[in-house]
């Protein structure tokens, strides 16, 4: 599993590397686009330069482009969804939610996201209902750019599963260096390295185990890709690798995917397939993957 985490963020920074140029539309007030890859050497701020695949280099005054929309900097997103079903006197009902919230300013950017998940069952016989899923997590990201590419963050991630023989809780911190291998009008690849500290605790075997409940030195690696093509789409796929040095490098790998589909076009309501894959070696059990469908709403 190692080496398959290993591979997986591998792949997700040889996606993005194969294009270093940014690619950019520009809008002309006379209705007119442009597409090219934009020279950074010799843009300035009155003044950019494109190079067109059929034009050739083009020196575009400011003052001739559509001006770009007011920024916002608070965006915030809450979906969900519900579950249930029942046949016989067996029961099930769940609900799943996420929230994210993110606050960008210059060079600074703030992300909070969350994440829970709650499933109930009773089967025939039985006189009440369990608890079949009560999981989640949240996570908290600073990032500062230091140049058109070059940026540092500092970031915390919580994980919990109440279901964990092992290890019911588990907190990642870090800090280190990101870098946009691809960045465009539409899309935006990073990748970002640095020390970390992890921590696993709480469960029913957590005691008796020697390794849950301590903190240990790691390393966390982590590559996002972030996919917005048009009013309609929006795609995110983050692969999160946190080597712990504890007994040799203890792994925990966390793959998650959002899928949002914005049926009126209009970047507000919306529908999600949202999955997440998570390995890690100092819980038991060591996998935990999740699926769900739901409905909500973007602000900004």
């Amino acid at each position: 599993m190692l080496k398959t985490s290993a591979l997986l963020t591998a792949g997700l920074i040889c996606l993005g590397a194969a294009a270093q140029a940014e690619t950019v539309t520009l809008e002309l007030r006379n209705g007119d686009k442009l597409h090219g890859e934009l020279v950074e050497a010799d843009t300035t701020d009155s003044t950019i330069v494109l190079d067109h695949p059929v034009l050739g280099r083009l020196s575009i005054p400011k003052t001739a482009l559509v001006p770009p929309p007011k920024h916002k900097p608070w965006k915030l997103s809450l979906s969900g969804g519900l579950s249930g079903s029942n046949t016989d006197d067996d029961f099930d009902s769940g609900a799943t939610g996420q929230l994210s919230i993110s606050y960008t300013q210059g060079a600074d950017e703030v992300v909070l996201q969350g994440r829970a998940e709650y499933e109930v069952s009773r089967d025939k016989g039985e006189s009440k209902a369990g608890t079949d899923t009560n999981e989640g997590d949240a996570e908290l990201r600073y990032t500062r750019a230091l140049g058109n590419r070059l940026s540092a963050y500092a970031g915390t991630r919580f994980n919990y599963d109440t279901l964990n023989k092992i290890g019911t809780d588990t907190f990642v911190g870090s800090i280190g260096l990101g870098y946009d291998l691809f960045q465009n009008d539409s899309t935006r690849f990073r990748v970002s390295l640095g020390p970390s500290v992890q921590s696993t605790w709480g469960g029913t075997g957590c005691e008796a185990d020697p390794i849950c409940g301590q903190a240990y030195p790691a390393t966390t690696a982590r590559a996002e890709l972030q996919w917005n093509p048009n009013s309609v789409m929006k795609l995110s796929v983050t692969n999160d690798y946190t080597g712990a040095f504890s007994d040799g490098i203890k792994t925990n790998n966390v793959f998650s995917v959002a899928l949002k589909i914005f049926p009126m076009g209009n970047e507000r309501l919306f529908t999600s397939l949202n999955g997440q894959l998570i390995y890690n070696e100092l819980q038991t059990p060591r996998i935990n993957n999740s699926l769900s469908m739901q409905v909500g709403v973007q602000l900004d």
